[in-house]
């Protein structure tokens, strides 16, 4: 068996999805190198001109990342662009890891809310004794990619060295199917020993390691992070898709003050007729959805208390502070600056 795959594994199919943050990761790597990421993209069928802002298709950026190592003859791309992602890429979830105290309580956070970076496998820390073994469980009948392996495990090392700070922190890998290229190119990328035609995808690296300190973590800020977090995966879980993807969307307009339906569903490559009819099927409406999500993110952000009433105004899209008052008051019954200080009381 190349690698572990969940107890009841299901096959990959064309609404098998991956966080659109996380997809833009291999765009930007792309767009570093100098490659025309949005002809690759056209190619396999995924949208990279940035706009997006949800989910998108994991069988497409799988095609994606595999014709780009195929095509630029670059065996190891898919362990390179796992390495450049960025804190950005994670979007929530790299808040809540942050906020961690050691590696091994980031693991944890991680495994909970890997939903948020799509359907794209479940990580599992196995502890033998002084050895950690971080494994990569795929979960679709089908055989794992390698090419998906290198990149999430490169993709893992590159954030233990970004949360602790140590950008020399070396790593074993262990790796399904046979080596790609060279393997002193993934060897430079893992920093430790690398083998292929193994069992499993892994890392492996002493159980020490795992109570490093997260060098920016803020007891403070965990709470907010992981309730952000936590809403996040029960719409994800919870909800239409097409629900979830406007909400999406308009969580990222918001401040820009697109947040109109022509905006929206201009987004979501569909016609604005179209798409209210579509809400209308799932029993609300345009206005509806973006109501609530400027409610939620209010009730956040004021309670957060970090961010000025005013900012938090044009944040929702708001021309001027009593608009929004106003508008806090209908979704909460009070005004925000009393809110704020009943949050601080």
């Amino acid at each position: 068996m190349p690698a572990d795959r969940g107890s009841e594994p299901t096959t990959l199919q064309s609404n098998a999805r991956i966080a659109a943050l996380y997809a833009q990761g291999l765009v930007d790597y792309l767009r570093e190198r100098g490659e025309d990421a949005a002809q690759l993209g056209d190619a396999v069928g995924l949208s990279v001109d940035g706009s997006d802002y949800g989910e998108a298709s994991l069988a497409a950026w799988v095609a994606l990342l595999e014709r780009s190592a195929r095509e630029l003859d670059e065996p190891a791309l898919p362990a390179l662009a796992g390495a450049g992602l960025q804190p950005r890429h994670l979007g929530p979830l790299g808040h809540v890891l942050m906020s961690c105290e050691t590696l091994e309580d980031a693991y944890k956070h991680l495994a909970r809310y890997i939903r948020l970076l799509g359907q794209i496998g479940q990580p599992k820390l196995v502890l033998r004794g002084a050895v950690a073994h971080l494994q990569w469980h795929w979960p679709y009948a089908t055989d794992p990619p390698q090419s998906v392996a290198l990149f999430m495990l490169a993709a893992r090392v590159r954030f233990m060295r970004w949360l602790t700070d140590n950008n020399q922190l070396q790593v074993d890998a262990r790796l399904h199917g046979a080596a790609p290229g060279p393997v002193e190119t993934f060897q430079q990328v893992f920093g430790g020993e690398v083998r292929f035609d193994c069992t499993r995808s892994e890392l492996v690296f002493p159980s020490t390691v795992l109570q490093q300190p997260i060098a920016m973590a803020d007891a403070a800020f965990r709470k907010q992070a992981e309730q952000r977090a936590a809403d996040l995966l029960k719409d994800l879980t919870g909800q239409p898709p097409l629900l979830r993807q406007v909400k999406q969307a308009l969580l990222q307009r918001m401040a820009s003050g697109a947040v109109g339906l022509d905006d929206v569903a201009r987004q979501l490559h569909m016609s604005p007729r179209t798409l209210q009819r579509k809400l209308r099927g799932l029993e609300t409406s345009f206005h509806q959805v973006l109501e609530s999500v400027r409610a939620s993110t209010a009730l956040q952000l004021v309670k957060q208390g970090r961010t000025p009433l005013a900012e938090v105004a044009f944040v929702l899209g708001y021309s001027d502070q009593s608009t929004f008052n106003s508008a806090y008051k209908r979704w909460h019954g009070t005004s925000p600056g009393r809110a704020r200080r009943a949050a601080r009381d």
